[in-house]
């Protein structure tokens, strides 16, 4: 398996094919909201993570701060911090679910938070996840915060990690 970022129409056309398998089919997730301007921010980082095979897994995005606002990120309820990166849009598709394809799209995205948002080798990376994947992100070191909230019908909590350099490969 390997993890690399986007960097032409096909490789972003496997992004929303898995994003819209995952949030829209499986989900129910409006297809309006799941893309967003922010998709083609030139400052958003999207990666997936593809099968020895070619076989597209699993993906994730990452935005960074100052991003004009959230709104159709899942932080509408404003308890996000728009000053730091913020991680989103993390799905895999069934058949790559528990096989370390999540695991290795945020280990990457974290990466990049860390090389183009840190300071003194570190960084703080917010989330909001849906309380079905809270402990996937727990044991990646995610630290819930603020109350629950409804996005798209679906119950998030927003978490928070500080990422270092001892966190990602040298």
């Amino acid at each position: 398996m390997r993890v690399q970022a986007v960097t032409n129409e096909a490789e972003f056309a496997d992004a929303l094919a898995i994003r819209f398998a995952v949030f829209v089919d499986e989900q129910a997730v409006d297809p309006e909201s799941e893309r967003d301007n922010l998709d083609d921010d030139p400052r958003t980082l999207h990666c997936v993570a593809y099968a020895d095979d070619g076989t597209p897994l699993a993906v994730g995005r990452l935005l960074a701060p100052h991003t004009d606002t959230f709104h159709g990120a899942g932080t509408s309820h404003g308890l996000m911090d728009p000053a730091l990166p913020h991680i989103g849009r993390v799905a895999a598709i069934k058949q790559a679910r528990g096989t370390g394809a999540g695991r290795a799209v945020m280990e990457f995205l974290e990466e990049a938070a860390l090389e183009r948002h840190g300071a003194s080798g570190e960084v703080r990376v917010e989330l909001s996840a849906q309380d079905q994947a809270m402990d996937f992100y727990a044991r990646l070191g995610y630290t819930a915060f603020g109350e629950g909230y409804l996005d798209e019908g679906i119950t998030h909590h927003d978490a928070y990690k500080v990422v270092t350099d001892e966190d990602v490969p040298l």
